[in-house]
């Protein structure tokens, strides 16, 4: 059984490396790359010390992993906020289901070392039960990572593929004792629904009906720099005379679902081409970095 679990754990971290480095291939701005690289980082680190438990009378790499990822999502955290110093007016009820995944993450991966540093609980609910609760503080930690690593943009299918296997064995691999599995399944459970609760359904309604009714976040065009471009390309208004206004206005009142939410749908059309100029070697307008755009 030791090495069946042993097994699972290595193969589930190898599929998150994997991915990790297929996104970390994917090109982006080059001081994203501040951003992207810590951000991977946690995830593997965190997907490492999930992997490699802690053993009895014998050194482990457990621990220093663990310290490793939470210092690697607070650099990713200080870097975002460094390269985007108005990231704060984007965190509102309407945010991205990956943003509130990303939180939820990093909160989780916080809890693992607050709940082994904490006296008070162990001597509360005991060494056994305080144990439990970092394990699945590490592997909810692993799974809304995943899922926020998962759903940002430039991640490709197979990327999605590879974290989804990967999070799968390691959470099947580092399932807790037969007493705390309850426990982690109504944890994982309770995130899934909140996940599910933001994405679809009467809450995501209400959450897309305020993003159809805030203002137009400009975003900087400069038609000159795509005059190689025709303009049917993105003006498909031209061929279906559909509209006339200014296109975001009319995309926001098209907003009815998480994957068609008119942020996303603009960050994809134009992320993804600048993405693919970018890796063909040709010069071209930002990827990831959002004030490259929203510079008002």
């Amino acid at each position: 059984m030791q090495r069946f679990v042993r097994y699972r754990s290595r193969a589930g971290l190898a599929s998150v490396a994997a991915a990790v480095l297929l996104l970390v291939m994917q090109p982006t701005d080059a001081a994203w790359w501040l951003v992207r690289i810590p951000g991977v980082a946690a995830l593997l680190l965190a997907a490492a010390a999930v992997a490699i438990p802690p053993a009895p009378r014998r050194p482990t790499w457990h621990a220093p992993l663990g310290r490793l990822a939470i210092a690697a999502l607070f650099a990713h955290i200080l870097s975002v906020v460094a390269q985007e110093p108005e990231i704060w007016r984007w965190l509102s009820a309407a945010m991205p289901v990956e943003i509130a995944l990303g939180l939820g993450a990093a909160i989780a991966l916080s809890m693992t070392l607050a709940v082994r540093r904490s006296r008070s609980l162990r001597l509360r609910v005991g060494p056994p039960a305080t144990l439990g609760l970092h394990r699945i503080a590490g592997l909810v930690a692993c799974a809304a990572a995943g899922a926020h690593v998962a759903l940002v943009a430039g991640s490709t299918f197979t990327i999605v593929s590879l974290v989804a296997c990967g999070v799968a064995m390691l959470l099947v691999a580092g399932n807790p004792a037969e007493r705390h599995l309850p426990a982690l399944i109504v944890t994982l459970g309770l995130g899934t629904g909140a996940a599910a609760a933001l994405a679809a359904g009467p809450l995501a309604q209400t959450r897309l009906a305020g993003l159809r009714a805030s203002t137009v976040d400009h975003a900087g065009f400069s038609h000159g720099d795509h005059g190689s471009i025709a303009c049917t390309t993105c003006h498909h208004n031209f061929v279906d005379r559909s509209g006339k206004e200014n296109c975001i206005t009319c995309h926001k009142r098209l907003t009815i679902s998480e994957p068609m939410r008119v942020d996303r749908m603009f960050h994809a059309f134009c992320g993804e081409c600048h993405r693919e100029e970018k890796a063909a070697g040709r010069k071209t307008g930002p990827i990831d970095h959002c004030m490259g755009c929203h510079a008002d």
